[in-house]
């Protein structure tokens, strides 16, 4: 078969990558420092986009959603320190989100860190700590975020 022929379509290609992983492991969130329980937890390794992301979930109510995404390129190695204040620069990006209910919002956490302690393709590993800061939501509050976490697909 001619290197031409075994190439994917873009449909093909569609199906395959990226598809969001259910995760397990440990995740231990504090949102303006109460405890959450995030629920569903799932790793990607975009190859095409060249980045990594984390998408955890907690439903506190049939309304409510609560999200916080952590991206960040596949250059970045264990140990590494990243400012997300620097986010334009480094191309980490976090976000909360709140979805549902009378005032959905979602907010960049714009200062803080995020430590990478444990990064690995193929099956997909994510572990390391999040201090953060978010802008502020539509009512000038901003939100605190804690997070250590240390997942496997």
């Amino acid at each position: 078969m001619t290197e031409q022929a075994q190439q994917l379509t873009p449909e093909q290609k569609k199906l395959l990558y990226p598809r969001l992983l259910l995760a397990t492991g440990t995740f231990d969130a504090r949102i303006d420092n109460m405890p959450l329980h995030f629920q569903t937890l799932r790793l990607v390794h975009d190859h095409e986009a060249a980045i990594y992301r984390l998408d955890a979930r907690h439903a506190d109510n049939s309304i409510t959603l609560k999200k916080i995404t952590i991206g960040l390129p596949d250059t970045v190695r264990q140990g590494q320190e990243l400012e997300l204040d620097k986010w334009q620069i480094n191309k980490v990006s976090v976000w909360y989100s709140i979805e549902g209910g009378p005032n959905p919002n979602s907010m960049r956490c714009s200062t803080g860190t995020l430590t990478v302690r444990r990064l690995q393709a193929g099956t997909v590993k994510f572990g390391g700590e999040l201090n953060g800061t978010t802008d502020p939501d539509e009512n000038g509050n901003r939100h605190t975020i804690h997070v250590n976490f240390d997942l496997a697909s």
